[in-house]
């Protein structure tokens, strides 16, 4: 999300919505929200249902698979922060870009807890739409 963030300005250029979905507590969504300065709209979603609607899974074998492993041990010796085990560390997220008529037009559910789509894949989806 710190990506999305921090290019905020071509999202918006793009008259694009970025909405946040989390299944975290209120407490940690407002901790997430300030660590992040995200500007964009956040929804709790406590009971998953939108996860399971975008067939979004939890899994234990893709949250400590060796690549997410390899992900937290680097992070850990360049002393970075990781901000802890915070909910279900298992559910995996993911990317939707939705166009106005509720078509699907990206999907992207995450293999593990740090896979997300790069970043120029979501502005080149956007401008596609935008043709």
């Amino acid at each position: 999300m710190a990506q999305v963030v921090s290019r905020h300005a071509e999202f918006e250029v793009a008259g694009t919505n970025v909405v946040t979905v989390s299944f975290g507590t209120p407490y940690w969504s407002g901790v997430w929200l300030q660590e992040t300065k995200s500007p964009f709209p956040y929804l709790i979603d406590s009971e998953r249902k939108a996860y399971h609607a975008y067939g979004l899974k939890s899994s234990v074998l893709s949250s400590w698979s060796p690549a997410n492993l390899w992900y937290y041990g680097k992070a850990a010796l360049q002393r970075r922060e990781t901000f802890g085990k915070r909910g279900d560390p298992h559910q995996l997220g993911g990317d939707f870009l939705i166009d106005q008529t509720g078509t699907i037009r990206l999907a992207y559910p995450s293999r593990d807890p740090t896979d997300r789509p790069a970043i120029s894949e979501l502005l080149s989806v956007l401008g596609s739409l935008l043709r």
